[in-house]
């Protein structure tokens, strides 16, 4: 340990059209354990969401919220960069529709999990039906908000979860077998359209 540095959340967003105040939040983390590569943790969920938001940056039209992509800074000691974001935010907690991060390597998403009011369900059961086809079923009992949206979601603020197969994601975790050629590009595809998916109909939806 040779003291505190200063780091930075890097973040970028597309504008809503007719709502931009109201906010969707996707991300990962940048930091990684020194002994591989930090392939699978995080850059996997940075390079997910930062792909997803740049699918819907494509777009003609922009959803009617904004739609926040985060790379977090300094998960791996201590979630400062989630924490900082959350303390930062604590003003505008009611415009943060949702918040979902890739934090689990790289391994397929199987299930989308919410921490929402009941009152939000069906909305969380629409984009399931979206989903579907990318062979991710809609679970009602599980999942968690992750450590950097954890913070937020202390605040208040609803969260998704779409979760991966982690398998083996501690064979590799935190290790020097975190390397590039453990990920399948095509389980970075539905990953990608999975979260293009969340992102995009959360910030549309009435």
């Amino acid at each position: 340990f040779t003291g505190s540095k200063t780091e930075y959340n890097v973040i970028g967003e597309i504008t809503g059209r007719s709502i931009p105040d109201d906010v969707v939040v996707i991300g990962g983390h940048l930091d990684s354990w020194d002994l591989g590569t930090g392939a699978i943790d995080d850059g996997a969920g940075v390079a997910i969401t930062m792909a997803a938001g740049a699918l819907i940056g494509d777009l003609k039209q922009a959803p009617k919220r904004t739609i926040r992509v985060i790379a977090f800074a300094n998960e791996e000691q201590g979630l400062l960069g989630g924490y900082a974001y959350a303390e930062a935010m604590k003003a505008a907690v009611a415009n943060h529709q949702i918040g979902a991060e890739s934090d689990f390597g790289a391994g397929k998403i199987y299930a989308l999990q919410a921490g929402v009011s009941a009152t939000t369900w069906p909305v969380i059961e629409q984009i399931g039906q979206v989903l579907a086809p990318l062979g991710i079923a809609l679970d009602k009992a599980g999942g968690g908000p992750g450590p950097d949206i954890g913070p937020m979601a202390k605040n208040g603020v609803p969260w998704a979860e779409l979760a991966q197969d982690g398998i083996d994601y501690f064979d590799y975790h935190h290790t020097a077998n975190d390397t590039l050629d453990k990920i399948n590009a095509k389980d970075l595809d539905q990953q990608v359209a999975a979260y293009a998916v969340l992102a995009y109909l959360a910030a549309e939806t009435d």
